[in-house]
């Protein structure tokens, strides 16, 4: 009788784990052929084409890191990038690199993941994995994908934390906003090791592991401080050293307003990053949020306090959420607010507390006049956790759709008309080289900056000045009495200065883009 009921149970496993591949399967090919398909309809814009643009005229690993001092940023998926442009000069390759990073977190995340199924699908084509993290080649989703593998691989730590320390390492060294998400993790991984007696039991034999682990996450966190914190910010324009001076006049009670005001617009990211509902009515949707920042300062505390009830019942998991939480707002509070891109971090970090609480046992540590609120809350995690992706879903389509619809920037139409009118060979200057520079990744060549006044590809943020429309007359003018040839003049607004000694035609502008402020207006310059 007992072995007839274990070949039951037997065959009912086998059965749900096949159903379980084959919905793994399909969802994921389902979500590599849409992705592939978006892909080779996005236009990359400035900030993907920049490390694509590092890597490609780096003669080194060593030149990498160098050029990575303005870029605020760890060189791991630059240092990716590197060996690619060994091979090929198309950045098309980073797109196809940065999708196969994309999969393998959906799949990671399907097939190991404790949510139910529905969650699985909203979830994969909710708006940070379908359309931010995937269709925009940026080193955010390998952060997620190491992320999502120490949340595979978490209950290991009975046993070793090995792989557990070298995916924080690889973590510490992706981007600085994952690295805040392995610092809190690393905290609560000592917290757990202090107060969970059984842990300690199980490494009384093996402290080697513990030894090796803590090394290796050392020498991550290593180089990623020795990297970041070449990072300088230096004053460059009179408007910022007029603003110091106004900082100073200030009061003391002025400073705590503006403080407080600051702290306010700060807390407002959360929400936006758990629903962001773009302005659907708002051509220039990207980064922005329907709901104004009043509605988003009340909604992100209610949203914090319902976090925190979900959690409460498991401390470490709630030590880790609210302490990655506050890492990134202070991060934002102190350095750079950011935007949407970098915001999606707290949401991520909610999926991986959701996702981590499947492995302890619930905790009747709290006691208080709020337990039944708590205890409500926590009963309806599952409809909340839906009803969040389900709008999550609603922006990912949205965000996909006008992807494919509408250039996300003009740089590769701008690029192609040069090539098609054979205008390549041609001194090209191009002003305002933040602007400029994806048109280096597309014609793989070189530009004239003249905010750096000499060639080059990549934005050199350390070395620009801003110049006015005059300076760039002069220097064209300079190149067209040196060359005696004909230049190719790119701006991102219609020209407005003129020279009595040359002879302007503008060619064709492209200015419809999604990002906004990637517009190019081409004009051939001779001498007259």
């Amino acid at each position: 009788m007992e072995n007839s009921q274990i070949d039951v149970r037997n065959k009912f496993l086998n059965l749900s784990l096949k159903s379980q591949t084959y919905f793994t399967i399909l969802l994921v090919a389902i979500f590599l052929i849409l992705s592939f398909i978006g892909l080779a309809n996005h236009e990359m814009w400035r900030d993907e084409l920049q490390a694509w643009l590092i890597a490609r005229d780096s003669s080194s690993l060593i030149d990498v890191y160098n050029n990575l001092k303005y870029e605020g940023h760890p060189g791991l998926w630059h240092s990716l990038l590197y060996i690619i442009t060994r091979f090929t000069h198309n950045p098309t390759a980073m797109q196809l690199l940065h999708l196969l990073i994309a999969t393998l977190v959906i799949y990671i995340f399907v097939q190991y993941s404790p949510f139910t199924r529905i969650q699985k699908v909203l979830f994969t084509f909710g708006y940070f994995p379908f359309f931010e993290y995937n269709l925009i080649s940026r080193n955010y989703n390998l952060g997620i994908l190491f992320l999502f593998l120490f949340c595979y691989l978490f209950p290991r730590r009975y046993h070793s934390y090995l792989w557990l320390a070298i995916l924080l390492a690889l973590m510490l060294n992706t981007n600085v906003y994952i690295m805040i998400i392995a610092l809190s993790l690393a905290l609560t991984l000592l917290t757990e090791y202090i107060f969970d007696q059984n842990l300690r039991t199980s490494y009384a034999h093996n402290q080697k592991n513990l030894i090796f682990s803590l090394t290796i996450f050392s020498l991550g966190l290593i180089l990623s401080l020795s990297q970041l914190l070449r990072t300088t910010t230096t004053v460059t324009s009179q408007s910022q050293i007029g603003n110091l001076g106004n900082q100073v006049a200030l009061t003391q009670f002025d400073l705590l307003i503006n403080s407080l005001k600051k702290l306010a617009g700060i807390i407002t990211i959360i929400f936006q990053s758990y629903i962001p509902i773009p302005p659907i009515f708002n051509f220039h949707f990207w980064n922005n949020n329907i709901f104004p920042s009043e509605i988003s300062r009340i909604l992100s505390i209610i949203l914090l306090c319902l976090a925190i009830c979900i959690f409460i019942r498991k401390p470490f998991v709630l030590f880790f959420y609210l302490s990655g939480t506050l890492g990134i707002l202070l991060f934002a509070y102190t350095k750079i607010r950011g935007v949407l891109r970098h915001h999606g971090h707290l949401f991520i970090l909610f999926i991986a507390c959701l996702w981590l609480c499947n492995y302890y046992s619930d905790s009747n540590w709290f006691h208080g006049r709020f337990q039944r609120f708590v205890n409500f809350w926590y009963k309806q995690k599952n409809k909340l956790i839906t009803s969040i992706l389900l709008l999550h879903l609603f922006a990912g389509i949205f965000a996909f759709s006008m992807d494919m619809a509408y250039p996300f920037s003009a740089s590769r139409d701008a690029a192609n008309f040069i090539i098609s009118n054979q205008l390549n060979n041609n001194v090209i200057i191009g002003s305002k080289d933040y602007i400029m520079s994806p048109l280096a990744a597309h014609l793989e060549r070189k530009i004239y900056y003249p905010e750096v006044n000499r060639f080059s590809s990549f934005v050199d943020w350390g070395r620009r000045k801003d110049v006015k429309s005059q300076r760039v007359i002069e220097e064209v003018n300079n190149f067209v009495i040196q060359t005696n040839n004909q230049i190719l003049l790119i701006l991102d607004s219609p020209l407005k200065t003129e020279s009595p000694n040359l002879r302007i035609s503008q060619l064709e502008s492209f200015s419809k883009n999604l990002v906004g402020d990637e517009k190019y207006y081409l004009y051939l310059v001779q001498k007259k």
